[in-house]
C-alpha cells in the first residue's frame, strides 16, 4: 500500500549523484534512488538498500527506474548570474578591441538589432537551447531596450524550462551610438509595460530591469 498523501512520482533514477553541502565541497553519492514528484520536487535521495522501502511508500515499480550507465552521474544545474543574450550573436568573435570601442562598435549595433521580434526569437532560442544544452537551468538574463523582445525572452525561458531572471535594460544615455538608447519618459513608460505584462503573463519567471552600465 501508498501511503496516504504521497504525492504521484514522476521519475525515479538510480545511479551517482555529486552535490555539495555546507559541510562538504563536493560529496559522492554512488549507488542512490533519487525521486522527483510531478511538481518537479525532490522527494527522496537514499542508498539503493532501502529501494523495496521507498517503493511501498511511493509506489513505483522496478521497472520504472531509470538507471544511470557507469560512467553517468547527477550534478545540481549550473547558475549563471551574468549573461548578456543578445551578445550571443556574436560569441566567440569580435574581440580584437578594448570594452569600450567594443561595446561601441561591435556590441550596441548588434542589441540595437533586437528591435526586431524576428531577431530575438532567433537569437534567444539558440541562446537558451544552448545554455541548457551545456547544464546552466539558472540565468540572469540582460536583454536590451526593447520590451517587446524582453518579453519574447521570458517567454522562450519558460517555453524550454529554465529558471531566469530576465530583465529589460533601461539607457537613457548613449551618445557614441545614438540611435541605441531611449529618453527617459520612453524609459520609464516601457519598463512599467515590462514588468505589467510579465505579471500577466504569469511565467515561472522572476521580473528585473536595470540600467545599462558603460563598462558592461
Amino acid at each position: 500500500m501508498c501511503a496516504a498523501r504521497t504525492p504521484p512520482l514522476a521519475l525515479v533514477f538510480r545511479g551517482t549523484f555529486v552535490h555539495s553541502t555546507w559541510t562538504c565541497p563536493m560529496e559522492v553519492l554512488r549507488d542512490h534512488l533519487l525521486g522527483v514528484s510531478d511538481s518537479g520536487k525532490i522527494v527522496f535521495l537514499e542508498e539503493s538498500s532501502q529501494q523495496e522501502k521507498l517503493a511501498k511508500e511511493w509506489c513505483f515499480k522496478p521497472c520504472e527506474i531509470r538507471e544511470l550507465s557507469h560512467h553517468e552521474f547527477f550534478m545540481p544545474g549550473l547558475v549563471d548570474t551574468h549573461i548578456h543574450a543578445p551578445q550571443y550573436a556574436f560569441a566567440g568573435s569580435n574581440v580584437d578591441l578594448p570594452l569600450l570601442e567594443w561595446l561601441n562598435k561591435y556590441t550596441f549595433p548588434t542589441e540595437q538589432r533586437f528591435r526586431s521580434t524576428d531577431v530575438a526569437e532567433e537569437v534567444y532560442t539558440r541562446v537558451v537551447r544552448r545554455t541548457l544544452k551545456n547544464g546552466t537551468t539558472t540565468a540572469c538574463y540582460f536583454g536590451t531596450i526593447h520590451t517587446d523582445s524582453s518579453l519574447i525572452l521570458a517567454e522562450i525561458t519558460d517555453k524550454f524550462g529554465q529558471r531566469a531572471f530576465v530583465g529589460k535594460v533601461c539607457m537613457d544615455l548613449n551618445d557614441t551610438v545614438p540611435e541605441y538608447k531611449e529618453t527617459t519618459e520612453e524609459s520609464v513608460k516601457e519598463t512599467e509595460r515590462f514588468v505589467s505584462e510579465m505579471l500577466q503573463k504569469n511565467v515561472s519567471k522572476f521580473v528585473q530591469f536595470s540600467p545599462g552600465a558603460q563598462l558592461c
